[in-house]
Parts: C-alpha cells; structure tokens; sequence
C-alpha cells in the first residue's frame, strides 16, 4: 500500500525493487486481483492507521501496475502510464544506467537484508539526489546507518511506521550442542517433537500422537514449520517425519522448480488439514504461512564466494535478527508457538553481514564506471575491502572491461547489457565477435544459462556417479531433457533430474529464464541479427567445441592438469580435482594437459576443489587470447620428437610449457 500513495503524493509513478524475482511477479499478481475498474481495494483487517495514512479503503490508480524481471515483463517501456512497477534490484539498477532516475520514484523493499545489490541500489539513488523510500519489516537493524548517509546527502528524512498483523508467538527453548544439529538433524526434529507432545497458548495446540500431529486453532488446522540449513538436511529430516508420521511432509528450498515451489506455497495457505514443512531459510523470508508451529535448528547454509567463483558452503549459526524473524513466521495468522534447538543468548551475530563484505564487488566496480564514479565515491552502507576492489578490478581490467586507467569500455558496457557477471558474458561476447555459427552461439548460450544460474549443476553426493561425460556435457544433457520433459510433466522432469544427482531448479530457471532472455539480449545487442533465436539447442553438445570462449571468461581459472596428483595448477591457484568430477571419468585415458575449472568449492581446510571443468587446447586459448606463445621447442623423448610451446598468460608475466604435437621420430 505505501508505494502507491507515495507515487500519488510525488505525482510519479513508483518503481518498486525486491530482492527476487516471484517476490516481483507475487506482489504485482496480488495487486491485480484486487483490482477492479481502476481502484485498488485493501484488505478488510488493517489497522485503522493503515486506512488513514492510505485515506480509506480504496486507492484509485493513476496507471498500470504490474513488473519486470529477468525474460518477462507486463510494463510498457519507459515507465508510461505506470502507478506501481514491481522489479528485481538488478532490473533498477540498469535503469538507473540507462535512463536515469528523473521521473520515477525509487523504492527499495527489503532493505534489511544488506543484498550488494540493494546496497547498492541506495548508493546510487543517494548520488542521484532524487526523493526516495527505503522499506522494511524490521527497519531498526539499518535504520540509523541508512539515517546519516542520507542526512550527508543533504536529505530531509521522513520516518513512516505503520502496524501489521503479527499475533503472539510463545517461545521455547531447548538447547542442543551445534555439533549434534548439524550432524543429526532429523533425530533432533524427532526428539524435541516428542519431548513436547502437549502444548497450548492462547487457544493455539499442539497434539503430537501416535503417528499424528494435529495443530489448531479454535478449532482450524495449523501448519508446523521446521527449518533446517540445507537440501541434505531437509531430505533426511523428511523421510524421517513421513517414517513416523501420516501428516503430510513436504520440503521447500531454493534448488526446487519453480513450479514445485508454487505448489508448497499454495498448500502452505490451505488449512483443511495440518501439514509439515521443511524448509531452508526461504520460508523465513518470502513465504507466509498459516503455521501455528516453528521448529528451529538456529542453523543456516552461508554461500560465500572469492573472486574466482569458489564457493564456500558452511552450516553457521543464525543471526539474532534471523532467530526473531523465524520465531514471527509462527503468530501470521493466529498465536503460535516457537520451538528453538538452541540458546538465543548464544547466538553472537545481531544481524546477517552485508553481502558488500562477503562477495566479490565485481559488479559495484562495474557499475561505478559506467556512471564515472570509483567505489569510493559511492556511499554504500558498508564499503567492501580494498584488497577485494583491487582484485574484482584486475579481473575487469584483464577481461578488457575496464582500461588502464579503471574507465568502462564498449565491451564493459555490452557486459552490462547482458546483465551478466563479467565472466559469463566475455565468452558470449568473444563468440560473437568471432563470427561463430548460429548452432555453436545457441549451445554457449545455453552453457551460460547454467552457469548464470548461480548453483552447483549436481547435488553433491545424489544421483549416480557421472558416466563418461564431461561435467558440461552432462549437465547440457540433463538441460536438453528437463527441457524436452517439463513441457509434458514438469514434476516428473524434477523428479527424474534429482534421481540422476542434477539440481532440477538450476535446469528450470536455465531454460526458462536465462536461456531465452539471453537469446533476446543477444539480439537487441548486435542489431543486425534478424529476428529472435527460437530454436532449441542441439541434441549433443562438445563441450570441446565451447572451450575456448569459455576461456576467454576464466583466464585465471585455465592450468595444467596433474594427472598424478589430481591438481589443476593455473598461474594463481592450485586445486585438486573433485572425487566425483565427471572431467576426471570422461578424460581419464586422454587425459588432456590443459583444462578449465569453470566452478568449485572451498574443503572445511580451506582447500579449493573444481568440481566443473572442460579440457581446452594450446590453440585455442592462443586463438581467443587468453595466452600467446613465448617460444617452441622440440623435444626429444622417449623415441618420439614432440613440440613444445612456452605459454604466457595474458595480463601475467607468468608462463607454462604446453605440448602441443606429438609425432613418431
């Protein structure tokens, strides 16, 4: 409700940026269904401070509202005719860099959750100078650091609170050691169910049975709620709740299609019956629920990635706000009851670190240039590291993005346009220009569909071990399935891709939102081409025949294979090579000298691990270049004369010795 009478009393339409993407397409989805002939009817149980600062019931639109994220929008160009648009952080970003922010009213929800993206989104609409709003539940986490930026921009601050719904939540505490909730979660969940077999607070019980679970609310089934910091985590805590009880058990987490995900949701509001949810945090933050149970590990599964894309998965504890805003998701809908594995007392965090000093600043570095700012000139509420400006910028500078002087080039610009990291776009952009065949462009593109998606393409540890594929290989396979099957089943197709060990929702969002808006941007980038691609890809790919341009994306992330030891040793890193690596199955008699590590994950030492990689030629890296020959050599050996070239890597004066042919004396 606050963004349209803000865009009433601005006399401007109102762009609203949310963290994800079904937030987006929910809450424009929700808006229209109560709409009608123009006026925007609120719900009939707000509290009358809600209805006053609205000035009634009814908010008469001035335009259209509706969305944009990533391939697919419902908005007309430019903002036109526009009370309310709902949009990723991303989405506002590149409008900011394309059109400015004259006209328009920014508001960025969530704000509390510190995403770089909406960190800075605030940065750039501070610089702007343009009126704005900030929005959250839980404001109080930012409101004093957000507060004097501000003011130090010369803004007049207006402070809006408003009352919601929140019923009142009984806590429990039943503390176990971290060690035991982490490693056996499941007989955790059992035993604290049955230590509290009767409860009740203020008309809400619970009844935990023989081999039933039964929650209400004067009489109106509720749900139980129970989090748990991982996929692994969820599933042995499924089957062992279906084990002992008749409930229905249902999972929820980010790896799920997006049709599975809509189909929790909706029984997550049904109330014909009590049923139980597993869920990762996702259901902390972007689900409401008619739970009158929260069960809480105090657990949570943090990415983390370094400037080369390996990623560290840890099980930490949750943060105090977490722990608050978990226990909330019992009193939405009626009063509940909070069940917490631990201690809040032990919790050390006040609230989740921003992402600004957890991540790679790649795209704040990026995005800076196009505008001509430096990140010290954005007021971002927690400026990353410099060690990590520097490195994100030595990349951006390698990948021609940026120029000597750390200024944005054409080809930083297109990057943007993609909407990609630098990485995944350089290899697109590299094949274009090089004038490839329509077939090869269409399996890159799909390629970096994949990659785009921001997830291991298998789960570790499910399905069969990889077959004699390559790990690109097999993962296009597995996409050119999901594809082909989901239009007949899409539950059947999830269901098939987590029994071969691939991540169904990494497939879904590859080829139902990266792949054709990819196909699109590519077109709207080189205007010459003629109409949409709308071909799918083909049915075998040669990860071989994509190596290359991949290359061009990872440069410092190309090494030689040590087919002894298992390590891949590139100019920067050394790391060993994954025990279930399709790469090692597929190549293991060939056993090529070079490769790519295209993903991987940090050890509990610290060790990097590549769990996707792709064998590349000398030729190839010397044709898109990523190294240039220093010198040839040959070589005598064993009864064979060999050449041999001295590769030097571009962007480091560092070289490899490489051989290339190999032919009888």
């Amino acid at each position: 409700m606050v963004p349209f009478v803000l865009a009433a009393q601005m006399d401007r339409p109102a762009m609203v940026a949310v963290p994800t993407r079904a937030a987006a397409i929910s809450l424009a989805w929700y808006v229209s269904q109560r709409t009608r002939d123009g006026v925007y009817a609120l719900p009939p149980d707000l509290h009358p401070d809600v209805y006053a600062f609205a000035g009634g019931r009814e908010i008469v639109l001035r335009g259209r509202v509706g969305y944009a994220v990533r391939g697919a929008h419902t908005l007309p160009y430019g903002m036109l005719d526009v009370h309310v648009a709902y949009v990723t952080t991303g989405i506002l970003i590149q409008y900011i860099i394309s059109q400015g922010l004259s006209g328009i009213l920014p508001i960025v929800d969530e704000i509390h959750l510190r995403t770089m993206e909406g960190d800075l989104a605030f940065a750039l609409i501070l610089r702007a100078g343009v009126p704005f709003a900030v929005m959250s539940a839980t404001m109080e986490q930012v409101e004093g650091r957000l507060i004097r930026l501000a003011r130090r921009f010369g803004y007049e601050v207006v402070e809006i609170e408003l009352p919601a719904p929140q019923y009142p939540v009984r806590i429990l505490e039943e503390p176990v050691r971290f060690a035991t909730r982490a490693d056996r979660p499941a007989q955790v969940v059992l035993k604290a169910l049955r230590r509290y077999r009767h409860l009740k607070f203020q008309g809400t019980t619970v009844q935990v049975g023989e081999g039933e679970i039964r929650i209400e609310h004067l009489g109106a089934p509720l749900h139980a709620l129970i989090f748990m910091p991982g996929v692994r985590e969820i599933e042995d805590t499924v089957e062992a709740l279906r084990g002992e009880f008749r409930n229905e058990v249902l999972p929820l987490f980010g790896a799920m299609a997006v049709g599975e995900q809509e189909a929790v949701v909706e029984k997550a509001a049904d109330r014909s019956a009590t049923r139980i949810f597993v869920s990762t945090e996702l259901a902390g933050v972007s689900l409401t629920m008619n739970a009158g149970l929260v069960l809480d590990l105090g657990l949570v599964r943090r990415s983390e990635a370094d400037a080369r894309g390996f990623v560290r998965l840890p099980v930490v504890p949750i943060s105090r706000a977490e722990a608050a805003q978990r226990a909330g998701r019992a009193g939405r809908t009626a009063p509940g009851i909070c069940i917490r594995c631990f201690r809040m007392a032990e919790l050390r965090e006040i609230a989740r670190p921003p992402e600004t000093l957890r991540a790679s600043p790649e795209r704040i570095v990026l995005v800076g240039a196009a505008l001509g700012l430096s990140v010290r000139d954005l007021p971002l509420p927690d400026p990353p590291p410099r060690e990590a400006v520097e490195e994100a910028t030595r990349l951006l500078r390698r990948l021609g993005a940026l120029d000597g002087h750390g200024r944005i080039t054409p080809r930083g610009f297109q990057i943007l346009e993609l909407g990609l990291p630098a990485r995944l776009a350089i290899p697109l952009l590299v094949a274009r220009e090089a004038g490839e065949a329509e077939d090869l462009l269409d399996s890159l593109i799909a390629a970096i569909a994949l990659l785009a998606v921001g997830r291991p393409w298998r789960l570790p540890g499910y399905g069969p071990p990889p077959g004699r594929q390559g790990d690109l290989n097999a993962a296009m396979a597995a996409l050119i399935r999901y594809m082909q099957r989901s239009a007949l089943d899409p539950s059947r197709a999830a269901e098939e891709a987590r029994a071969q060990g691939f991540a169904d929702r990494v497939l879904d969002e590859a080829a139902n939102i990266y792949l054709p808006d990819l196909r699109a941007r590519m077109r709207l980038l080189f205007a010459e081409e003629e109409g949409p691609w709308d071909r799918t890809i083909p049915r075998a790919v040669d990860e071989r025949r994509l190596a290359g341009y991949l290359a061009a994306g990872f440069p410092d992330m190309v090494g030689l294979v040590d087919w002894k030891r298992r390590l891949l040793e590139t100019p920067d890193v050394r790391c060993w090579i994954g025990r279930d690596s399709g790469f090692w199955r597929a190549y293991e008699e060939e056993r090529p000298p070079l490769a790519i590590a295209l993903a991987g994950t940090f050890s509990a030492e610290g060790i990097r691990i590549a769990t996707a990689m792709v064998p590349v030629t000398a030729e190839d890296l010397v044709r898109v270049g990523v190294a240039r020959i220093r010198d040839r050599r040959r070589v005598q050996e064993r009864g064979h004369v060999h050449e041999e070239a001295l590769l030097l890597w571009r962007g480091l004066e560092r070289t490899m010795a490489v051989r290339l042919i190999v032919e009888p004396e």
